[in-house]
């Protein structure tokens, strides 16, 4: 299946193959919410129950953030992170639910959601914020919720494609990928093995699988390019540069690639071929924490980043010189124009 052809898909990442001046954007971070308002989003009761989620809790200092409940205080550290990072934007994902076959929604698998309206509320509280909703292509009215989320100015539609159960190979999504090319809208999947939250399949992560939106001739963004953690049963990077050789139209971003179990990633994307590199957008995978002693040579022991999360991530991961687009390039691909800076700034 190729509705474009090679030609157009070239021509595609060669208009998009322009640095944006000098802008920082992170194309993938995170809003939790805690589930004091289930309407905006929440963690399942058995999330929230979890050691790992407890530990974070703890160790993170979340709990002495201001605000009357974890999810205000989780919204409050957002905000505060990122209008006192050198970022000049980040576009904060929203989780859309798990749905049945019949279209409608399993509130009893979903064990991490964030409505897409709480992150148009971030946007407007937040300049810096931009929106990225996130729409399950099963769900029955997932065309009309396309369509209202770019009226509402969204520029980016997520794809959890191993949390929400979607295989993006299934040939009944093809409507929903040609309305988001029509749109405008930048379509980006989950890749590689998920380990935050309960999995519907993890087969379903494997960039193989973006053969069919790719095949609509819009931009999409493989998350997380495809790596895994040393410990996966599969490794996945190989077949993300497989298709990156394949389409021209695919990105990746490198979120959550500075972790623990994953920094190797960095160092080995960073050997690839200029071509392929140009092709790679920052992502930090915020809030989840950037792993520093892998990078010590490379940030030295004190670096003034460390103070906040998104500078410390963005300064680890421009230290691997993908390209010179590699933190601005994603205003284009979305078609935003930058801000002008205040006057006498």
């Amino acid at each position: 299946m190729d509705l474009l052809g090679k030609t157009e898909n070239s021509a595609l990442a060669e208009s998009l193959d322009i640095p944006v001046s000098s802008c920082s954007v992170d194309v993938h971070t995170h809003i939790f919410c805690w589930g004091e308002n289930p309407e905006e989003g929440y963690l399942s009761e058995n999330t929230r129950k979890m050691w790992k989620t407890r530990l974070v809790l703890r160790i993170s200092g979340i709990l002495s953030e201001p605000g009357e409940t974890i999810s205000e205080k989780m919204r409050n550290r957002l905000i505060r992170h990122i209008q006192t990072s050198g970022l000049d934007y980040a576009v904060v994902l929203a989780q859309d639910a798990v749905y049945r076959e019949d279209g409608s929604r399993n509130d009893p698998d979903t064990h991490f959601y964030v409505s897409n309206d709480h992150v148009f509320d971030l946007a407007r509280e937040c300049p810096k914020i931009l929106p990225g909703c996130s729409i399950n292509p099963i769900r029955s009215d997932a065309l009309k919720e396309l369509e209202r989320c770019r009226e509402a100015g969204a520029r980016l539609v997520k794809l959890h494609t191993a949390i929400q159960g979607v295989d993006p190979s299934r040939p009944e999504f093809d409507p929903f990928y040609k309305l988001a090319n029509e749109l405008g809208v930048v379509l980006m999947f989950h890749t590689g093995w998920e380990h935050s939250c309960k999995v519907v399949s993890q087969e379903f992560t494997d960039p193989r699988k973006l053969e069919r939106p790719l095949d609509h001739g819009g931009p999409v963004i493989a998350a997380h390019c495809g790596s895994c953690a040393w410990y996966d049963a599969e490794q996945y990077y190989p077949h993300f540069v497989e298709m990156m050789n394949r389409y021209d139209n695919l990105f990746g971003d490198t979120a959550i690639m500075a972790s623990m179990n994953r920094w190797f990633s960095l160092l080995r994307m960073s050997r690839e071929e200029d071509w392929l590199k140009r092709r790679i957008l920052h992502g930090s995978d915020y809030p989840f924490p950037t792993a520093r002693l892998p990078f010590l040579l490379r940030t030295g022991l004190f670096p003034r980043e460390r103070k906040n999360p998104f500078d410390l991530d963005l300064l680890v991961k421009s230290s691997f010189k993908f390209g010179p687009g590699y933190a601005g390039q994603v205003l284009k691909l979305l078609g935003v124009e930058p801000s002008p800076p205040p006057p006498g700034a």
